[in-house]
């Protein structure tokens, strides 16, 4: 998964418009941010509209519109247009409203599912193929696997222990810092540190794995591009999912983290074979004991006369 990360004073690639906008939202002016929500809230109007038009549209002067389209990089108010019409065609859905206090249920249940699918839909168009195929084997070839992960990304390191114990390596995810940052001390070669981080940025997970690096493991990050985990890791599954910053919103990059994980683990069960398969049947069935069976439907029940 490759790409420009945001924020640098570039509007990105001619397809990825839209995102970069997204992404770049909260740098702009408050007048510079109601164009931005405009022109993400309705592309398809925006590429048919006049710079008058788009100003009167918003509320705002003219200039108010050049100066947006400076600070987006770009050098005219048609490259505007044109860079919204070819987002447009690369398919990027316009679901980047984000979630208002006035917003009603309805919408709120609009705007997060919408969230989740474009979150997904992204992680599709942009995996990159080759490393995922990287990381499966490292995984599948590892003799022992620590995840990592702090606040709600310790979630999604729980989570890949769950999928990746299954296989028959011993796979471990730490609830407490110290643990991980002892654990890490610990990795030799042939050992893997699985890091999770939306932002990239959290101090403890790039110093285990610094640590791991350190100690002879292979380090994998799943995390955005172009930050301090990326740089301290072996290997990067990038991930550049939109993340809503308002406290009242859940993420939706956890999304598409957990379906790589799934993706990962489907691909290590299939490039196991049958064998492997044999192992997975068998660590199901001592489950099934657990579960409460199914009641009978009504209509099928016998009587107790």
């Amino acid at each position: 998964m490759t790409g420009e990360a945001p924020g640098n004073g570039h509007a990105g690639g001619d397809d990825r418009f839209l995102d970069i906008l997204t992404a770049r939202r909260a740098e702009l002016s408050p007048s510079e941010r109601r164009v931005a929500e405009f022109v993400l809230d309705a592309p398809d109007k925006v590429i048919h509209m006049s710079i008058a038009t788009l100003a009167e549209e918003v509320g705002v002067s003219q200039p108010t519109v050049l100066r947006f389209v400076r600070t987006m990089g770009l050098a005219s108010y048609p490259e505007l247009k044109l860079r919204t019409g070819q987002s447009i065609v690369a398919g990027t859905p316009y679901v980047h409203s984000e979630v208002t206090s006035s917003d009603p249920l309805d919408q709120i249940v609009d705007k997060l599912v919408d969230s989740s699918i474009y979150a997904l839909t992204t992680l599709r168009r942009s995996i990159d193929q080759a490393v995922l195929a990287r990381v499966v084997d490292i995984l599948a070839d590892a003799t022992r696997i620590d995840c990592y992960g702090a606040g709600a990304a310790r979630i999604l390191a729980m989570e890949a222990q769950h999928k990746l114990m299954r296989f028959g390596i011993p796979v471990v995810a730490y609830d407490d810092t110290h643990l991980q940052r002892l654990a890490a001390a610990t990795l030799r070669k042939g050992n893997v540190a699985l890091c999770f981080s939306h932002t990239g940025m959290v101090r403890d997970i790039e110093a285990m794995a610094l640590k791991a690096r350190e100690c002879g493991a292979t380090v994998i990050a799943i995390t955005r591009p172009d930050t301090a985990l990326s740089a301290a890791a072996d290997i990067v599954l990038e991930i550049d999912a939109h993340e809503n910053t308002e406290i009242y919103t859940p993420m939706t990059s956890r999304v598409a983290h957990a379906v790589l994980i799934d993706i990962i683990a489907t691909a290590m069960a299939l490039r196991g074979g049958p064998a492997l398969f044999e192992r997975l049947r068998e660590a199901k069935n001592s489950l099934a004991d657990l579960r409460i069976p199914l009641a009978a439907p009504a209509g099928r029940r016998k009587s107790k006369s």
